[in-house]
This record gives structure tokens, sequence and C-alpha cells, in this order.
């Protein structure tokens, strides 16, 4: 007896679109990059492969928008928790660190997607050219913050200073990111992201943050 698919009357295109990449996303958490095929997205989604390449016509172009969405989530997790904050720039700062560094952002899940997209990198231009954006979108976030900070404490830099203290800071975040998503249990809650403060703090020569 064949099983009754979902078809998906009620969804809009774009929820069609988020719900074939999250089960990519899931193909590629089970068995890495290579096990996310269109028939095996198609049967975590409980679609037909031929919706799956009605919205993607291809592999590629379905790993791609896979790509950007999970690098996006991240990013606005970020934001969000720097969108309610009403006070200064030290504080802002202190929140990119520490949101980078607590869940939803740092999490095996994220980890995994984000390995097994590295093998692509340097295979193919469109996601080369989405890992540049994402990294340097980040990067300019926190050289804005960073820039904001000096403007706050009245301390002039030549922006070429702030933008290698923003190198700095995102490499020490990656580095953190990593040690956390990778290794869990052996830190306490909350205790990368305080050690993450305290590294930028000493990047920037400030006494606190």
């Amino acid at each position: 007896m064949m099983t009754k698919r979902r078809t998906f009357h009620r969804s809009s295109p774009a929820e069609r679109r988020s719900d074939l990449i999250a089960a990519t996303q899931e193909c590629i958490v089970q068995g890495g990059v290579g096990a996310a095929t269109i028939r095996k997205v198609a049967e975590i989604a409980d679609v037909t492969p031929g919706l799956v390449r009605h919205y993607f016509p291809d592999k590629k172009a379905l790993l791609c928008a896979t790509y950007q969405a999970t690098m996006c989530a991240m990013t606005e997790q970020i934001t969000l928790a720097l969108n309610g904050c009403e006070r200064g720039a030290a504080a802002k700062l202190r929140i990119f660190i520490e949101a980078s560094l607590r869940p939803p952002v740092m999490q095996q899940r994220n980890h995994q997607l984000w390995a097994s997209f590295r093998s692509l990198i340097n295979a193919d231009p469109t996601i080369s050219a989405m890992h540049r954006e994402a990294y340097l979108d980040y990067r300019n976030e926190c050289q804005r913050l960073i820039r904001d900070l000096y403007v706050e404490l009245s301390i002039a830099q030549p922006e070429k200073r702030i933008e290698g203290y923003a190198i700095a800071v995102n490499a020490v975040l990656d580095g953190l990111w990593l040690e956390g998503c990778l290794n869990e249990q052996l830190f306490a809650r909350g205790e990368l992201a305080e050690l993450g403060v305290a590294t930028v703090q000493a990047i920037l020569g400030l006494e606190t943050l």
C-alpha cells in the first residue's frame, strides 16, 4: 500500500521552500552532503521528487539554498539579540559576543552543517561566494560595533586598526564557537561566552566590557 504524501495545499511557496531546506539540513546532519539527494530530501519532506525539483532544479541549487539558509539563521539569531538591546555600544558588543557563543548559534547541529559544507567551499564557486559574503557580513557587523564603542569612549582609532581588531575578534569567536560545538560537555553554562568577552576586552585594550 502506498503511503499518502502531504500535498502542502495550505503552504505558501516560501513555506514549501523552507520545508525542503529543513529536510535537506536533516539529510546532511544524518549523512553529510553526499546523502542529500533529491530523492532522499523528498522522502524526509514527505513529498514527491518532482515537487523538490519544482523549487530546486538540481542538487546544487538545493545545497546552495540550504547553505545560505543555515548561515542566515545564525546571523539572524545574533541580530535578534542585538535588536532587543537599548543600551550603549559596550553592551551591544558584549551581546554580540555572548550570542555568538551560546545556543542556538553555538550547537552541535550547526557545526555539523557548517563542517559538511566546508568541503564545497573550494569546489563550488557559488558556495565559495556565499561563504565569503557570510564571513564579511559577520565581520563587518563586529567592526561596526567596535567602531561605535570607541566613539562612545571618545577614543580615536584609525579605521584600519578597527578592521584589524574585527579580524582578530572574529578569529577568537570562531575558535571558541568550534570548541563549544564539539565539546559542549566540557564547559559550564556560559563559560565560553564569558571567556570570549574577557578575550575581546584584552584585544581591544579595555578594562571592562
